[in-house]
C-alpha cells in the first residue's frame, strides 16, 4: 500500500491495530501519534509496521492468556518495529545516514572470530523450529501441490540436517550449514512459482511503494538490488517461509 500522507499512515496504522485487537478501536493520539509520524517520517514502509504489531500482537496475546487484558497500543510495538527495520534495511543495502546505521556497520566489520562467538545460536534449535514453520504449511488448503511437495523436500532435508547437527562442531557445523543454504533458494522459487502474474505484479508494486522514500537516493543498480530483496521479503512473508539459513537471522 502506497501511502502519501502522515495522516493517511497513521489511519492505516491505526485500522491495523485494532483488528489485531480484535475491533476495539485504540486511538493513535499523542505520544503514539508522534512515534507513527517519526516512522513515516524515516520512511519505514507500512507493511513493516503491520508485521511488526503482529509479531508483538501474538506475545501480547500470550501475556494475558487467561486473564483479561488490555488492547495493544502502539508505543509497545517500537522495539519491533526498530528491529524489523534495521533487519529490512541490511537486507536491501539502504543507509539512513542515522546512528542505527553507523553502530550496524561497526558490527558488520567486527573480525568474524568476534561475530562467531556472538552470533551462533543452537543450529539444531534453529533447524528444529524451521521445521516446525514448514510442518504448518502442510495443512494450508490454498497452496499447490508442486509447491506443498518443495515444502515436503525441505522439511526432510532440514530433519537430516538438524539430527546431524547436534553432535556438529566447528568445521561440521559449517559443512551443515553450506548444505542446507541452499533450500532457502529452492523454497522461494518454489513460492514465486506458484503465485499468480497479478499477484507478482501487486507484490511487485509493493516492494516499489515501501522503497519509494528512498528512491531519490539511489542509482540504478542500488534500485534494482533494493525491489529485489523486497520483493524476496514480501514472497516470504505471503507463503510464512521461515529463514533456514542460520547466518541469515
Amino acid at each position: 500500500m502506497a501511502t502519501s500522507t502522515v495522516a493517511e499512515y497513521c489511519r492505516a496504522v491505526e485500522a491495523h491495530l485494532t483488528r489485531v485487537n480484535g475491533g476495539h478501536l485504540v486511538r493513535i493520539v499523542g505520544p503514539g501519534f508522534v512515534l507513527v509520524r517519526d516512522w513515516e517520517a524515516q520512511g519505514i514502509p507500512l507493511s513493516l509496521v503491520t508485521r511488526a504489531i503482529d509479531q508483538k500482537a501474538d506475545r501480547h496475546r500470550q501475556g494475558v492468556a487467561g486473564r483479561s487484558g488490555r488492547p495493544l497500543r502502539i508505543e509497545f510495538c517500537e522495539n519491533d518495529v526498530r528491529e524489523l527495520f534495521e533487519d529490512w534495511k541490511r537486507a536491501t543495502g539502504i543507509s539512513t545516514g542515522t546512528t542505527a546505521d553507523a553502530s550496524s556497520e561497526a558490527t558488520a566489520g567486527e573480525p568474524a572470530e568476534v561475530a562467531a562467538t556472538t552470533r551462533r545460536p543452537s543450529l539444531s534449535k534453529h533447524l528444529e523450529r524451521v521445521s516446525d514453520r514448514l510442518s504448518r504449511l502442510l495443512g494450508r488448503q490454498d497452496l499447490s501441490e508442486s509447491f506443498l511437495g518443495q515444502v515436503n523436500r525441505t522439511i526432510a532435508s532440514v530433519a537430516d540436517a538438524r539430527d546431524r547437527a547436534r553432535t556438529a562442531r566447528g568445521v561440521a557445523r559449517d559443512e551443515i550449514v553450506a548444505a542446507i543454504r541452499p533450500l532457502d533458494q529452492d523454497l522461494l522459487t518454489a513460492a514465486r512459482l506458484a503465485l499468480s502474474a497479478d499477484q507478482l505484479n501487486e507484490l511487485q508494486r509493493q516492494a516499489e511503494a515501501d522503497l519509494a522514500a528512498f528512491r531519490n537516493r539511489m542509482d540504478a543498480s542500488a534500485w534494482g538490488n533494493a525491489v529485489t530483496a523486497t520483493l524476496t521479503r514480501l514472497i516470504r512473508e505471503r507463503f510464512s517461509l521461515p529463514v533456514i539459513d542460520p547466518d541469515e537471522v
